[in-house]
């Protein structure tokens, strides 16, 4: 009776081993659950230059909004939109409109700024345009499964998205500071982000924005080992095998010379 009982004990402590997560693997181990906390770290998308974007103008005269989409609307099933490439100078080339400034505005007020330039200058009536990115990508190097840029479909994915498109922090990332370097413009900003507090969730760098680096720092027992040479145990398992043969060629000529 007593050796069930601790068969039975034993069992359960290895289910709760399973079931449990290792605290510093965790994400955001320290947020309430199932409480409801408001957004206030999301904002519009900024315009840098390098950046390509697609615009479309809608009307209700469809004939009269043709010249405005012929950059961003092929016409072909198979060929991609060439976009609008904003120069150095924060400026794009919009049709019949001429250079149009892209500094200090959103995606969201350039379409209303194109909207407003269209109507005063009587091209198009009822014009409802749409500018998103079409070259939107964050990279993520250090202690991840796949390091690599993504290459986003919107306009912005979390931290934990990207993360995961990369397979995740490996066991040898320090997921409590996970560095990110971000590009506004002519200033570089370089941060820390802990991904095991419920903090990061209102961090402004919670939401990536484009050109964004994310790098996951090793552990120091990474660090460590990371400059060793990894085939050492093939290595040990060569050097026994020899010692072995030497071992048994000496054995035998020894034996040899008894003989005699």
């Amino acid at each position: 009776m007593r050796v069930r009982s601790l068969i039975a004990l034993f069992v359960a402590m290895l289910a709760l081993a399973a079931c449990s997560t290792p605290k510093r693997h965790a994400y955001i181990a320290d947020a309430d659950r199932d409480v409801q906390t408001p957004i206030t770290n999301f904002r519009q998308t900024a315009i840098f230059p390098e950046d390509v974007l697609h615009i479309y103008v809608y009307s209700q005269k469809p004939a009269a909004v043709v010249p405005f989409n012929q950059e961003t609307n092929t016409g072909a099933d198979n060929a991609k939109p060439t976009g609008y490439l904003v120069t150095t100078n924060g400026d794009i080339t919009f049709p019949f409109l001429g250079r149009v400034s892209t500094t200090g505005h959103t995606l969201e007020s350039l379409a209303r700024e194109i909207e407003k330039q269209l109507i005063e200058k009587q091209y198009v009536n009822d014009p409802v345009v749409t500018v998103s990115l079409m070259n939107f990508r964050v990279t993520v190097i250090g202690e991840v499964r796949y390091p690599r840029q993504i290459h986003a479909d919107g306009e912005r994915i979390t931290v934990f998205e990207a993360l995961a498109q990369c397979g995740d922090v490996t066991k040898d990332g320090i997921r409590e500071c996970v560095t990110i370097i971000r590009t506004n413009g002519n200033e570089q900003i370089v941060d820390t982000l802990d991904l095991t507090r419920r903090e990061v969730l209102n961090s402004p760098y919670y939401y990536l924005q484009q050109n964004d680096i994310l790098y996951v720092e090793p552990t120091k027992k990474r660090k460590r080992t990371a400059y060793r040479n990894e085939d050492w145990p093939h290595y040990l398992s060569t050097g026994v095998a020899a010692v072995r043969m030497a071992y048994l060629a000496v054995y035998r000529i020894v034996r040899a010379e008894n003989v005699r």
